[in-house]
C-alpha cells in the first residue's frame, strides 16, 4: 500500500471526499520542547522562532494530513535564538535511549518506542563546536524510519518523550543547557486553494 492509498483509505473513513484534490509532496514538522516538559508540539504556539518550530498548533486545517514515514529527534540549544544543535551522545551519552509515546487525538498510536543514541546517522545539520582545527563536524541525529502512522486533519498530535540509560536502566534527568527536538518526516498533504475555495 502506498503511501497515498493510506492517505486516502483514512480520508474516506473520516468522510473527507474533497482530500484527493489536494495536492501533496514530501513534508516535514517539527517542534522543541524548550520547557524540558517531557512533550513536544503541545506548546508550539507558543514558540516564534523557526530554528525552534515551523508550526503555529499542533493539528493540521481541514484537507491537511501528515503521514509520518521517519521520525527524528535532535538536540537544540536552550538559547531558542542561536538555533545552535549539539550532538546527541555528546549531551547525554553513547548509552541513552529516547522512549517516546507518538499521541494523535486521545490514542497512543506508538507506545514506549524506544530510539537509541548510538549509532544514528549524522544528517540534517552541521555543528562546528567540536570541530578541531574549524573543522566542521555533523551533528548527531537519532531516528526511526517506517513509521507509516497518518496524522489526520484538525487532529491534536503530540510526542511525550523520557530519556534512560540502555544499560543500567536508570532514568536520565533533562540536560539544564539543551533541549529535545522531534521532525516528523513523511508525505504531507497540503490545502489546494484552487479546490478548497
Amino acid at each position: 500500500m502506498t503511501a497515498q492509498d493510506k492517505i486516502l483509505y483514512v480520508a474516506n473513513k473520516l468522510g473527507l471526499t474533497s482530500l484527493k484534490d489536494m495536492q501533496a509532496s514530501t513534508g516535514a514538522v517539527y517542534d522543541c520542547d524548550s520547557e524540558n516538559s517531557g512533550q513536544i508540539f503541545t506548546s508550539a504556539a507558543r514558540h516564534v522562532n523557526p530554528a525552534v518550530t515551523n508550526l503555529n498548533t499542533n493539528q493540521f486545517e481541514v484537507n491537511e494530513a501528515l503521514l509520518v514515514e521517519t521520525i527524528g529527534f535532535y538536540i537544540n540549544d536552550v538559547e531558542e535564538s542561536t538555533g545552535t544543535v549539539r550532538n546527541f551522545q555528546k549531551t547525554y551519552g553513547s548509552n541513552a535511549v529516547i522512549v517516546f509515546d507518538l499521541i494523535i487525538g486521545n490514542k497512543r498510536t506508538m507506545v514506549q518506542t524506544p530510539v537509541f543514541g548510538a549509532g544514528g546517522p549524522y544528517t540534517f545539520a552541521n555543528n562546528a563546536e567540536d570541530g578541531p582545527n574549524g573543522q566542521v563536524i555533523p551533528r548527531h541525529q537519532v531516528y526511526l524510519e517506517g513509521a507509516g502512522i497518518l496524522i489526520p486533519p484538525q487532529i491534536q498530535w503530540s510526542v511525550e518523550y523520557r530519556f534512560f540509560n540502555v544499560v543500567t536502566g536508570a532514568v536520565i534527568p533533562f540536560e539544564a543547557e539543551a533541549n529535545l527536538g522531534c521532525y516528523l518526516f513523511g508525505t504531507r498533504v497540503l490545502l489546494n486553494f484552487n479546490t478548497s475555495i
